[in-house]
């Protein structure tokens, strides 16, 4: 590859499911153009702009007996549709599939109302365009303000809206907000791109609702949590939930344990700890 590689790593994966029955061992190099998988004898070249998804998952079952896990790319080239199936386990992996996802969809044009709702409630904003960024763990649309952290996705869905006098498919994204659940909608012009879109929504929603499956929560610590996105880090817990300092303290710890709060400069929410609290909101009153 002439261009630089962002990527570059060994493992085990099919270059095309149509002509590979059983998994190869080589490297996988990926750079802003291309991704190639390459053993000692070929080389399959995937162009970036052919994508039209991505999957990241437990490997299905006639892969099974080969990978655990998988990371499959469909693509088009010399105008065919092809699959090829890299094994998708570890962090290694994991950075790639941001990369790769990155690769297809920074920068793009998109349309963005944010919000579009307030909890249930319709809002007067109107599209803004702008351009779409992949940060760590959220969509930020740069030159609108807008942002959507993705570890409080509660739900999302395409739906049709008016956009400058045509209707347009686009994507609607339920989550929290400073101040509650809002929905933010957005449209990009490209159908491969919002297809793609939703998928890099879809794979941070339910990694981290399968995480959330394993934590288990009392009332009390969900208050807990509720308030401290409510709040704000500086704000008495104590005072808020009606207990003394040393009950929160132990709910504290709690919470630390599991991985839901983190105490760095004040005591803030994991990814993980605000994909409860987006799961759990609407089951609190103070």
């Amino acid at each position: 590859m002439s261009e630089s590689a962002i990527a570059d790593f060994v493992s085990s994966f099919i270059p095309d499911t149509a002509t590979h029955a059983e998994p190869v061992r080589g490297r996988v190099v990926m750079s802003k153009r291309r991704i190639v998988l390459a053993t000692d004898d070929a080389k399959t070249t995937i162009p970036l702009q052919g994508v039209f998804d991505v999957q990241h998952e437990t490997a299905p079952g006639d892969l099974a007996r080969f990978f655990e896990d998988t990371v499959t790319i469909a693509y088009e080239r010399d105008d065919q549709r092809h699959v090829a199936v890299v094994e998708g386990g570890g962090d290694t992996v994991d950075r790639f599939v941001t990369l790769v996802f990155k690769g297809l969809l920074h920068g793009t044009s998109v349309y963005v109302k944010h919000p579009a709702r307030r909890g249930g409630r319709v809002t007067d904003q109107s599209f803004q365009a702008g351009n779409l960024a992949l940060a760590p763990g959220k969509l930020v649309i740069k030159g609108t303000g807008a942002t959507v952290d993705l570890s409080t996705v509660s739900d999302f869905e395409r739906v049709e809206r008016d956009l400058n006098g045509t209707n347009r498919q686009l994507l609607s994204v339920r989550h929290m907000g400073d101040a509650g659940p809002i929905t933010t909608e957005l449209a990009l012009d490209s159908g491969r791109k919002m297809n793609l879109l939703g998928r890099y929504i879809r794979l941070q929603y339910t990694h981290l609702k399968q995480e959330l499956k394993d934590v288990s929560l009392t009332d009390e610590e969900i208050e807990a949590l509720v308030a401290t996105y409510s709040s704000g880090p500086d704000a008495s817990l104590a005072g808020v939930l009606g207990v003394d300092a040393s009950r929160v303290t132990m709910l504290l710890n709690d919470l630390i344990e599991k991985d839901l709060v983190a105490d760095d400069d004040g005591i803030t929410l994991t990814s993980l700890g605000r994909a409860a609290v987006s799961e759990h909101i609407e089951d609190v009153n103070f």
